[in-house]
């Protein structure tokens, strides 16, 4: 009988949520949207989301995973309520990083973003 180890196999989950109550819903994202990541700070223009362009929008929403390619016609599935990691959280087309100004807009949203 031959008993060999071949490998490990680690298997990991990233997720922006942090804790167990959350509310999570599905929401239409504006049409050209590219390259948007889990975390992604949104507001609500004209019926559709789409990314702030800066940190001291009104941001109601954030993007629970990544939306590969273009948003044409697409819908997310996004955090309206509950705790988050902040490290996750970002803003703008470039993706930048979790302010404490945004962590305030957030806050009076129902999201709250923690270390």
């Amino acid at each position: 009988m031959i008993n060999a180890n071949i490998g490990k196999v680690g298997i990991e989950q990233s997720s922006i949520l942090s804790g167990n109550n959350h509310i999570i819903v599905s929401y239409s994202l504006k049409d050209g949207l590219k390259g948007l990541k889990a975390g992604t700070a949104l507001k609500l223009v004209d019926g559709k989301l789409e990314h702030l362009a800066a940190d001291t929008e009104d941001a109601i929403a954030l993007l629970l995973s990544e939306v590969e390619g273009d948003s044409k016609d697409s819908t997310a599935a996004v955090v309206v309520f509950g705790a988050v990691k902040k490290e996750a959280v970002t803003f703008g087309a470039d993706g930048a990083a979790c302010t404490e100004t945004l962590v305030e807009k957030l806050r009076k949203n129902g999201l709250y973003a923690i270390n």
